[in-house]
């Protein structure tokens, strides 16, 4: 703030009163060209009075000539300071005390023409001599005040000495003198104080300034979302988890969190109506996609203060209970998936030597190619099982989510009853792409529409399956549902459908209760979430949520 002030003034300015600044602004120059200002006008006014027939009867009564040549000569300094300050040569400090000097000088030589007080003209001291004492304080100020103070007294004591005052025009001069010293103590006195002030204000609004970065910083590194809200529900601050979670909104200042957030809004509320200062939480799912625990707290005074909305993704927690069951399955699903592997090595070998075979029709070739495809697809699935016994990392990558369907359904209908006109598909996000394990989400598609085919419908002719994949407004995920239009899941099953080893089939070959069970500990595995969702119209949708999903523009 200081350097426009110094880089264009001269070597003097360097020593002005940094709280000085604080107090008048940068720029100290302002208030001394506005004073040259008025010096000009001033001066203009003194000289047209003395040239018209009222300074004869007024003005300059005991020095008529004094009176009329300082007016002319103040007009012309007025109009050399008005040079002066606009080029700022000489330096500030020279301008600020000589300006004042001579304003002084001009102004006790009018009032020494005029015989005193009588005209009222020493008011107009004040103001040179309470200028110093504001812009630059000090030593220089007070005894320029008290040089003025003796030159006005010196003034009167030889017109009395003249015998052209009586002694009661003492008294004004006296009561003028002290006016005057009185006003450039305390003008200097309650600038340096209220420079202190200011100086110390501005430090704390710095210190305010860092500590408000320093915490906006530290909200920006958490993992937990934090939303800051004001009192009408509008968003004053997101930090970038919380923002990630809103599905990365373009335009989120002071918008209403209802416009994206309607269940977290309708919480809020309740909260601020009924709860608020409490701390509370609540489990929210957001657009029906992204499981959240809210907590609320307020900041400040209530119904004045800011909202502080914690968001914390329940994903991490629900992986961790669902690898504490897993952790009492492992073992045995390891050795299972080992026992599994010798018989399946041996028919993919039989496979492979029954193939290389010169006497074989279409048909069998066709049989062969079933075989050894199947084979492959289990020792995959196996590889699956075993990996999430041993918790390895699943192989992520970007699936377009669109293409890779395409090539599931032609590998779904060739392997299944079904033909392709009963498997639909439908992506309102045609770009969509999901991280995650290809061989898993292989397994898991298959999985649910395996079940469909077997489940659904007691005629497989007239099953239909509708895979339909969206983005939630204002979310950060993408929502595949596989829907089916059978009889669905009776309600008394629907909270143990994905418990190991759970069945509703009456006939032991039809399945082993692992098949949902392993669905949903796999998009676990690859950060995203499997839910059964009850259709009122009847069917079963099977809905897989992937987190972190992106969208190619």
């Amino acid at each position: 703030m200081q350097s426009g002030a110094c880089e264009t003034g001269a070597i003097g300015e360097k020593d002005y009163s940094i709280t000085s600044k604080l107090v008048i602004g940068a720029d100290l120059w302002s208030p001394l060209q506005l004073y040259s200002i008025y010096r000009l006008i001033l001066a203009g006014i003194i000289l047209g009075l003395a040239m018209t027939d009222y300074t004869q009867s007024a003005l300059g009564p005991f020095e008529a000539h004094l009176f009329s040549t300082s007016s002319n000569i103040y007009l012309v300094f007025a109009v050399l300071c008005v040079l002066t300050t606009h080029f700022r040569k000489p330096s500030f400090s020279a301008q600020l005390f000589i300006h004042a000097t001579i304003d002084i000088i001009f102004l006790l030589s009018m009032v020494y023409a005029n015989s005193g007080l009588n005209s009222g003209l020493g008011i107009l001291l004040l103001l040179p001599v309470i200028l110093p004492s504001i812009l630059q304080p000090g030593q220089a100020s007070l005894l320029l005040s008290a040089t003025t103070v003796i030159a006005l007294l010196g003034i009167e004591v030889s017109l009395q000495v003249k015998g052209h005052n009586d002694t009661f025009e003492m008294f004004h001069i006296g009561v003028l003198s002290l006016f005057i010293m009185i006003i450039s103590w305390l003008a200097g006195s309650w600038f340096e104080r209220a420079s202190r002030t200011a100086e110390l204000a501005k430090r704390r609004g710095i210190d305010l300034a860092n500590l408000s970065q320093l915490n906006q910083s530290i909200l920006d590194q958490l993992q937990t979302g934090i939303i800051v809200l004001d009192q009408r529900a509008r968003i004053k601050h997101l930090n970038p988890t919380a923002w990630d979670m809103m599905g990365r909104p373009d335009d989120w200042r002071d918008q209403t969190l209802g416009e994206f957030a309607p269940e977290l809004n309708a919480h809020l509320k309740f909260w601020l109506k009924n709860v608020s200062p409490k701390v509370v939480s609540y489990d929210i799912k957001h657009w029906r996609t992204t499981e959240f625990t809210m907590r609320l707290s307020q900041l400040g005074i209530k119904n004045q203060g800011v909202v502080l909305m914690y968001l914390d993704d329940t994903r991490i927690q629900r992986e961790k209970q669902q690898d504490v069951k897993m952790a009492s399955l492992g073992q045995l699903t390891a050795n299972i998936a080992h026992e599994i592997r010798n018989p399946l090595g041996a028919i993919s070998h039989a496979a492979q030597l029954l193939s290389e075979s010169t006497s074989l029709d279409k048909a069998d070739e066709r049989m062969i190619q079933i075989i050894q495809s199947n084979s492959k697809r289990m020792n995959g699935t196996i590889e699956s099982v075993l990996n999430l016994s041993r918790k390895s990392n699943p192989n992520r990558e970007n699936i377009g989510l669109k293409l890779w369907l395409n090539e599931f359904i032609k590998d779904f209908v060739v392997q299944s009853s079904l033909n392709k006109k009963q498997i639909s598909l439908f992506l309102d996000v045609p770009n969509a792409q999901v991280q995650f394990d290809p061989t898993h989400l292989h397994q898991v598609m298959w999985n649910l529409c395996r079940n469909a085919e077997k489940y659904a419908k007691d005629n497989v002719a007239k099953l239909h399956i509708d895979i339909q994949g969206n983005h939630p407004r204002h979310t950060r995920d993408i929502m595949l549902n596989i829907i089916d239009n059978g009889k669905g899941v009776p309600d008394r099953n629907i909270e143990r459908l994905f418990e190991p080893f759970f069945t509703t089939s009456t006939s032991g070959d039809k399945g082993t209760g692992l098949g949902l069970f392993m669905a949903r500990e796999l998009c676990l595995s690859n950060g995203a979430t499997l839910e059964y969702v009850k259709l009122p119209a009847g069917g079963s949708c099977f809905r897989i949520v992937f987190s972190q999903s992106t969208l190619d523009k």
